[in-house]
């Protein structure tokens, strides 16, 4: 079984890599960071001897989707059966006060390139009748949230469109799913905290701490119990389900 996975160099794209080749999948990672992407790849052919393709790409880039296709192509010695769009990024603050730029890196990610990773990897699933499309959102997506709105609506567009292509697909054996974790403990998190502390004068330890006090659970949700989530979406007990938005957030979205 092959599995092209984006955003693959950490974080719950990692997990989810590192779960996959633990059950014999080979892998097409993708990332932008050539060194982060390299030091999971090795791991994963060390540690589980899983056939592994580094794809070093900038996925927010106009014809990244186009790109990274071609790339999987010339290298796959096996049809694609799970395609999971993982990559994306925070743009936390104020609306009115985001530069332009990265306005558009986060529309050409969240919308632009996942749109077209959809209509390229799709039919060819569809032809085969099986595969799985999983495509990684947010409790954002599922909730408008105030200094989060962008972000939130580009998530939301990732939950709309998937549970449309599901219900197109699932005629063809194809399941189309979308997992929403909520704050979730990764280096993206301590990232866009860090750039909150900055902006605010607040300390990252205290703005994490709100955050964990926010969840039902009183803590962050684990990469691992992600892709465990994305596991079973993609596995042979979800055969039943298509087109659905999994909340994985420790009840802060029920």
């Amino acid at each position: 079984m092959l599995a092209v996975v984006t955003g693959a160099s950490r974080g719950i794209g990692e997990s989810y890599a590192r779960q996959l080749a633990a059950r014999g999948y080979a892998l097409h990672l993708v990332a932008r960071d050539a060194a982060l992407l390299s030091r999971v790849a090795g791991d994963l052919r060390t540690r589980y001897g899983a056939a592994v393709e580094e794809i070093v790409l900038d996925l927010a880039r106009a014809d990244a989707a186009e790109r990274l296709y071609a790339e999987v192509r010339g290298r796959r010695t096996a049809p694609v059966d799970l395609l999971v769009n993982n990559a994306g990024f925070g743009l936390y603050g104020e609306f009115a006060d985001q530069p332009m730029p990265r306005i558009e890196d986060m529309l050409g990610l969240h919308l632009v390139t996942f749109t077209k990773l959809f209509r390229l990897f799709l039919p060819e699933m569809r032809e085969r009748r099986s595969g799985a499309i999983i495509n990684v959102s947010s409790v954002a997506g599922l909730m408008p949230l105030p200094y989060l709105s962008l972000y939130a609506a580009t998530k939301a567009f990732m939950v709309s469109l998937g549970d449309g292509v599901g219900r197109e697909a699932e005629k063809y054996g194809v399941a189309v799913q979308t997992c929403c974790p909520g704050y979730t403990d990764t280096d993206l998190l301590t990232g866009s905290l860090a750039a909150v502390s900055a902006r605010t004068g607040r300390p990252a330890a205290e703005l994490r701490a709100a955050l964990t006090r926010s969840n039902p659970q009183g803590r962050l949700v684990r990469p691992e119990e992600v892709a465990a989530a994305l596991l079973f979406l993609c596995g042979e007990g979800s055969g039943a389900m298509t087109g659905q938005a999994i909340a994985v957030a420790g009840g802060e979205v029920m």
